[in-house]
């Protein structure tokens, strides 16, 4: 069976049609998706701007987590950031459910969301997984980097890289379009070590302006985890599940 692997670099212009998306954001939302159901979340709510945040918080109650950032910090209000290493504070299991919304990774899960009717959260922590279990669904797969502000980012392009080479290692007949082929040349010129490709990332060099280099350690690890969190609908609401 012939396999299409399509990599879109950054999440602006219209995404082709595919049977799964697989978005990466892995500076932070969703490695810190990927942590929040690891932890015992049992459902996350995404949404594109604060203010939806606020009045969804406000409508559902106090046993709801309000997470996320802008400018990589939690606006006012917000129970967390977009931090990964914040949530392992948390006792998830003593929530309903969390409220997250993010400059880059929310966005590109909810623009995922309308042209296939399936999209994981995908990241390095989770990367075989979510790989192998994108394949079985189909022979159009794509792997949508978040980016940032519209901008390729050398952090998700060495990612969806990888991602790449574990398709190839399982398909024989895997076809790849220019971005997959930018995005596995990304990861072979960091000599496939995804630390020394986050290292040179102007993402990750902000965040450690901001004290937050330990969440880029985190992000790092790779294989960790065989959670697969996939958007869905829940109480007729884009929600993420596993």
């Amino acid at each position: 069976m012939s396999v299409q692997l399509t990599v879109v670099l950054n999440p602006s212009g219209d995404l082709d049609r595919i049977d799964t998306w697989i978005v990466v954001d892995i500076l932070r939302a969703t490695t810190t998706i990927v942590t929040f159901f690891e932890m015992g979340g049992k459902v996350l709510l995404p949404v594109e701007d604060v203010e939806e945040a606020y009045s969804l918080k406000s409508k559902l109650g106090g046993k709801w987590l309000l997470m996320g950032e802008r400018k990589s910090l939690p606006p006012p209000g917000f129970d967390c950031g977009n931090s990964p290493i914040e949530l392992l504070r948390y006792n998830l299991r003593d929530f309903h459910g969390a409220i997250m919304t993010t400059t880059n990774g929310t966005k590109a899960l909810l623009r995922a969301a309308a042209s296939s009717g399936i999209v994981f959260a995908g990241c390095s922590r989770n990367a075989t997984a979510v790989v192998e279990a994108a394949i079985e669904r189909g022979n159009k797969i794509g792997i949508l980097c978040a980016g940032r502000f519209n901008r390729a980012m050398i952090d998700d392009t060495a990612c969806a890289g990888m991602m790449v080479e574990i398709a190839k290692n399982k398909i024989q007949s895997l076809k790849l379009n220019d971005g997959a082929k930018i995005a596995i040349a990304t990861w072979e010129y960091y000599d496939k070590n995804l630390m020394r490709a986050m290292t040179d990332a102007e993402h990750a060099l902000s965040l450690k302006d901001l004290g937050l280099w330990s969440d880029v350690e985190y992000a790092s690890r790779i294989d960790e985890s065989h959670t697969i969190p996939r958007l869905t609908l829940w109480n007729n609401l884009p929600a993420i599940m596993v």
